[in-house]
């Protein structure tokens, strides 16, 4: 399974984004409010093209993560 970080646009329905990830059999394992971010686990690739109505960008998570 893989961990992706997506990045939200601004005013989302959270409630319809989230019907459809379940659909797809991707779950939410995340929300940062403050930062706009949300953590996705799926064994299938979650591609950026299939949420443009939802997300700026959609990238898999590394370890690298430095603030």
């Amino acid at each position: 399974m893989k961990t992706y970080l997506a990045v939200l646009k601004k005013d989302i329905n959270l409630k319809k984004l989230e019907a459809l990830l379940k659909s797809k059999e991707i779950k939410l394992a995340a929300h940062y409010k403050t930062i706009g971010v949300v953590k996705l686990e799926s064994v299938l690739p979650v591609s950026e093209a299939e949420f443009q109505e939802y997300f700026i960008s959609v990238e898999v998570e590394k370890d690298n993560l430095t603030i």
